[in-house]
């Protein structure tokens, strides 16, 4: 029923609930998984000076963007290294395993690799924000329930 199971994970204690039921669900079905880390674009940080904001000239703004950049390589890395961990101990043993890191926005790097990936469910952790916070901030999972056409389990945070 499942043959490609995909699991974002963003490196919190709320995305980590979704690694039992992700093995379970393939060990099932003999599926594989694929764990995803999305990491979010560099992006050049304008220096604020009380109420106004400093102008930059066109090299500071070139060397504040390499090291957004940089800074940016350096997460990429850290992702691939958790991935990599993840897919060598534990259930992966038994399970096939393999990760993917993207450059993006979560909620469409999430949608993207699933499609790309075949992928027939998706299973994701919601981080229990309710009311005006997921107003504010928005919410990956309620973006990907919204506009993926696969099935997503979600897994809620543990009480405690």
């Amino acid at each position: 029923m499942y043959k490609r199971i995909l699991v974002p994970l963003d490196g919190s204690r709320f995305s980590s609930y979704t690694l039992i039921p992700a093995y379970e669900i393939a060990d099932r079905f003999n599926s594989e998984i694929i764990f995803l880390r999305v990491i979010e674009p560099a992006r050049s940080i304008a220096v604020s000076g009380g109420n106004f904001i400093l102008s930059e000239s066109p090299h500071s703004a070139a060397l504040t963007m390499d090291i957004a950049l940089e800074e940016e390589s350096r997460q990429v890395k850290r992702a691939k290294s958790y991935l990599k961990r993840k897919t060598k101990t534990g259930r992966c043993n038994s399970t096939k395993c393999k990760y993917r890191v993207r450059v993006g926005y979560p909620g469409e790097e999430i949608i993207t690799v699933a499609k790309n990936e075949k992928v027939d469910l998706i299973i994701m952790s919601s981080h229990s924000r309710g009311g005006i916070k997921r107003a504010i901030l928005g919410s990956v999972t309620d973006e990907v329930i919204r506009k993926s056409k696969n099935s997503v389990l979600v897994i809620h945070p543990k009480s405690s």
